[in-house]
């Protein structure tokens, strides 16, 4: 099952929860309007509210990281968009992500600098990570001159 179809189930699922406390549901249908016809008639207008049928946050975060978490068959075969756009949208998202993370190294280091911290005070697990995200950034680096 794909993970689109796996979203969605999810959503439906959030959707139908019960939230009363009293454990009883009400079917209520037609909460702000008489009739499906007047709703329709009033283009989904009642007493100054509009009904709108919005996208869950939910759906819209799972989206968003959509593409870390399909696998490259499914990213692939995906005929939402050609593959040449795929790449060109993968390409402005990386340049996105590097732009909020070079952010957050400029402000850290100007962080450590009014602090005065030095690095030789860094945790034991810090100076690990710092390690293995400069041999991230290198292998990154050599794809990038692949690609």
């Amino acid at each position: 099952m794909s993970l689109n179809k796996k979203l969605k189930e999810l959503e439906k699922e959030l959707e139908e929860a019960n939230v009363t406390s009293g454990g009883e549901a009400y079917d209520t249908p037609f909460a702000f309007s008489k009739s499906k016809k007047e709703d329709e008639k009033n283009n989904g207008e009642v007493a100054g509210w509009k009904k709108v049928k919005a996208e869950s946050k939910f759906m819209t975060l799972a989206k968003e990281a959509l593409l870390s978490e399909v696998s490259y068959k499914e990213y692939k075969n995906n005929s939402e968009s050609t593959q040449k756009q795929k790449v060109n949208r993968s390409i402005k998202e990386i340049n996105s992500r590097l732009y909020k993370i070079e952010s957050i190294i400029s402000q850290n280091i100007k962080l450590k600098t009014e602090a005065g911290i030095d690095s030789n005070k860094y945790w034991k697990s810090t100076r690990n990570n710092l390690h293995k995200i400069s041999e991230k950034m290198q292998r990154i680096s050599e794809r990038l001159r692949k690609f």
